[in-house]
């Protein structure tokens, strides 16, 4: 029997995303410089590093987040890694850098309550949320004064 899926706890302090690109700049400033590429300039162990324990250092928040530990807050994501964009899962500390998309993000908890549980957001309502921000953003525009092409047809 295989589980369903494997489930990772990471404090991270950073969006997913975030890893990614700082993997790409760093190996792409390399080869700049050398003019070779060299894809260990930056292994996904540093780069999940710098996303968790010394993001919270570079914010002087490592007492508190960036660790699973005994005292610091409960800030936690749990990923699922059988979605597409990160299989084959050969390498997970590799596959969480350079492959993880929010999808792959099944709850997330902040100071040890659940924001997001089952990819359901707990706390507000999405759908007033989404609504209240299209409404504004319109407003916005309109007091702005600036009137955006229609480029494409929409239903």
């Amino acid at each position: 029997i295989v589980a369903h899926s494997i489930i990772y706890k990471i404090a991270l302090c950073c969006t997913v995303d975030e890893m990614y690109l700082a993997s790409l700049i760093n190996k792409g400033r390399e080869a700049y410089i050398s003019g070779t590429t060299n894809p260990t300039v930056l292994p996904s162990e540093t780069v999940l590093t710098m996303a968790t324990i010394n993001g919270a250092k570079a914010v002087l928040w490592d007492n508190e987040i960036g660790s699973l530990e005994v005292g610091k807050k409960a800030d936690l994501i749990v990923v699922n890694p059988f979605k597409w964009s990160m299989l084959p899962l050969h390498d997970s500390i590799a596959n969480i850098v350079y492959c993880m998309r929010s999808e792959n993000i099944e709850s997330v908890m902040c100071n040890g309550q659940w924001i997001m549980k089952d990819q359901k957001i707990m706390n507000v309502n999405e759908e007033e949320v989404i609504s209240s921000a299209v409404k504004r953003a319109t407003a916005l525009l309109a007091r702005a004064g600036i009137n955006l092409p229609e480029r494409m047809n929409y239903l």
